[in-house]
């Protein structure tokens, strides 16, 4: 994920947790807190319940809170909050804003209804016209488990999506090897009357030519089934063996990680005779491991863990926590509480607290003095370059400030020694500026551009979203080598502006990323 900086240096850092047991029933926020949280200006929340999973699922709020506008991201979306409702309900933050969430997960369905292409197939941006399967598939999913969770669906949404799922299986419609695979354990998750079993012996007999991902989804949509007892006990002998290393795929969205969390899903799921206790408590212990980094994981795998963790802990519950002071806000089952939005130099002493082992979370998000942000290269390079149209001498510093009214061509060029794929860049305008226009194609119809370096080629432009005075770009291939790409800004207030570092990271890969410096901007209203 993209970490945000406005104005001063804004972090948020990564949440802190762990277990703990109560000095004389009580938890001092303070004594816990990193130095560099207190030395900034912010707030933090702190939530302490008596689940010994609570730092485990902090990997769900995350998944809620993704800020990229596509189907695979959307969906993911859906399927967390629809799924996994139990976990939630130890989140007492998320409780605070369900309605929230809900209106925001019901216009995702909007938005898939009105992407629909005329096979049915949703495209991985929302009014793209190529379809994808990985998205169409888990939109189905989502749309499934989103109806069952109480979500009303547009008409005729869910029956157009899985006549498409379908095809997709029958090989009806363009699908890679995974995508069919995917598209049976989607289609089996729901519990109707169809019958797969022809497609289920096919796609079995077709194995070695797949990965353990393929095994693993075979492997549950038999046993959704309730089918081909034998073959699902063979399908997890063949996936029992380390985990090999993989780079990023982005036409099946794999990883090491996530494939981890898909093998042991299926596992739990299936349950063979090799799934002792030991080996049951083995795979949870790593999940966890896994998770405590999930701040920096993707959708995907975020939510295939979350999906192995949850099934892993079957039936079990925790105690009911104490009522507390000062009093915090309670989940929705009691078992956890928060106290949310404290100023980070306040005071927090928790009494009365339960006397056995407790677990914390605690979230921040805080300025620094640090005003002036480092480039940062890891992987990738940025660079922001800036060029006044309407008078190129007015550059935007004190001494040659810009006139309000003046249009700036904002290019961004970014250098890579690797192919990206799914590529964000955010740039968090200064309150002066605003983006005008974020197609350069039409930019360039009306204004006369400056040359492009011959060394640069024009990136393209996969998707584009305009949010708080913040110009996203998305490029689904970013080649290697240096690639730019502009927008056009307009001067609109006076004054003397902080613009923050651009950032640029790919979706589904956090060992990548890039900050520019940030600068100043100085707006004249003569």
């Amino acid at each position: 994920m993209l970490q945000r900086y406005s104005g001063s240096r804004r972090k948020l850092p990564t949440p802190i947790s762990g277990s703990f047991r109560p000095d004389q029933s009580r938890f001092d926020a303070h004594r816990v807190m990193p130095d560099d949280w207190k030395h900034g200006r912010g707030h933090f929340s702190t939530t302490i319940s008596t689940s010994p999973w609570l730092p485990e699922i902090s990997g769900l709020p995350v998944i809620l809170e993704y800020p990229h506008g596509c189907f695979e991201q959307i969906s993911t979306k859906l399927l967390g909050y629809s799924l996994l409702a139990n976990l939630l309900a130890y989140l007492p933050d998320l409780q605070e804003r369900d309605a929230e969430y809900r209106a925001t997960l019901e216009r995702g369905m909007k938005q898939y209804a009105d992407s629909l292409l005329s096979d049915g197939m949703l495209p991985y941006w929302p009014g793209g016209g190529t379809g994808n399967g990985f998205v169409t598939c888990q939109a189905l999913w989502s749309v499934n488990e989103s109806i069952n969770a109480g979500f009303e669906a547009p008409p005729e949404l869910q029956e157009k999506l899985a006549g498409a799922v379908n095809k997709i299986l029958k090989g009806q419609l363009p699908a890679s090897r995974f995508e069919k695979y995917f598209a049976l354990f989607v289609l089996t998750q729901s519990g109707g009357d169809d019958d797969f079993r022809n497609e289920s012996q096919e796609l079995y007999l077709h194995r070695n030519e797949g990965s353990d991902e393929e095994r693993a989804l075979l492997a549950i949509a038999l046993r959704r089934q309730n089918i081909m007892a034998r073959e699902r006990q063979q399908l997890l002998r063949e996936i029992d063996t380390p985990v090999k290393e993989r780079a990023f795929n982005p036409a099946t969205f794999t990883s090491l990680t996530r494939a981890e969390a898909m093998r042991a899903f299926a596992f739990d799921v299936v349950s063979p005779p090799t799934w002792t206790k030991q080996k049951k408590q083995q795979a949870r212990a790593r999940m966890s491991k896994l998770m405590e980094s999930a701040g920096s994981l993707s959708t995907q795998e975020n939510l295939w863990l979350l999906l192995a963790f949850k099934s892993m802990l079957g039936t079990e519950t925790a105690a009911p926590l104490q009522v507390t002071q000062p009093p915090g806000v309670m989940s929705k089952n009691g078992r956890s509480a928060a106290w949310l939005g404290r100023k980070m130099d306040s005071d927090l002493v928790i009494k009365g607290l339960n006397q056995s082992a407790l677990t914390f979370l605690m979230q921040a998000a805080y300025s620094t003095s640090e005003v002036d942000t480092d480039r940062v290269d890891r992987g990738f390079r940025i660079e922001r370059v800036v060029k006044n149209l309407t008078d190129p001498k007015r550059v935007g510093t004190s001494d040659a400030p810009l006139k309000l009214g003046d249009q700036l061509l904002v290019a961004y060029r970014l250098n890579t020694r690797k192919l990206q794929n799914f590529v964000a860049l955010e740039d968090a305008l200064p309150a002066g500026l605003e983006v005008v226009n974020p197609n350069l194609a039409l930019v360039g119809k009306f204004f006369e551009l400056p040359p492009a370096d011959p060394h640069d080629r024009l990136l393209g432009l996969s998707y584009s979203e305009m949010r708080d005075r913040s110009a996203l770009l998305y490029f689904d291939i970013v080649d290697p080598g240096s690639g730019t790409y502009s927008v056009l800004a307009r001067a609109t207030a006076a004054g003397t502006f902080r613009w923050p570092a651009t950032q640029v990271a790919p979706m589904y890969d956090s060992r990548f990323s890039g900050l520019s410096p940030s600068s100043l901007c100085v707006i004249s209203a003569d």
